[in-house]
């Protein structure tokens, strides 16, 4: 039983380290205008402009450029592997009700990015079954 649950970490460990470097190679920041209110983890952001910038692997940081709001905060999350290859970085969000959650990133000029990993709301929301009524999609500039 201890050998299969090591050789499921030694798996898991060079799956994820496998994705990871892919992703240091753009370690650019993303800028984006978000039109609606937010969340990220656990964290309520503004509408407004935010750039996005990976500060260490699976952490990214999100910097608001409003005049009024010089808010940061940093958050998890984990690489993701897609089909295509955006040239400009997508933001992807999860609509519950009036609540949008931001759920994935992707990377500019890669077939990866990151799953952000959900915070205490959004787990609450899907334990009791709820589905995102819409996903949105922001094209970052």
């Amino acid at each position: 039983m201890k050998k299969n649950l090591a050789g499921v970490a030694v798996a898991m460990m060079l799956v994820l380290g496998s994705a990871v470097p892919a992703l240091a190679q753009y370690n650019g920041p993303m800028k984006v205008t978000v039109p609606f209110n937010f969340v990220v983890e656990n964290n309520r952001m503004q509408a407004g402009d935010y750039t996005i910038q990976r500060v260490a692997n699976g952490q990214l940081r999100i910097q608001s450029n409003n005049d009024n709001d010089g808010r940061s905060v940093t958050f998890l999350a984990i690489p993701k592997e897609g089909k295509a290859t955006p040239e400009k970085a997508h933001f992807i969000f999860h609509r519950y009700g009036s609540d949008y959650f931001l759920a994935t990133i992707w990377t500019p000029g890669l077939e990866t990015g990151w799953e952000v990993l959900q915070g205490k709301l959004e787990t609450e929301l899907a334990r009791k079954g709820t589905r995102p009524i819409e996903t949105a999609t922001l094209i970052g500039h």
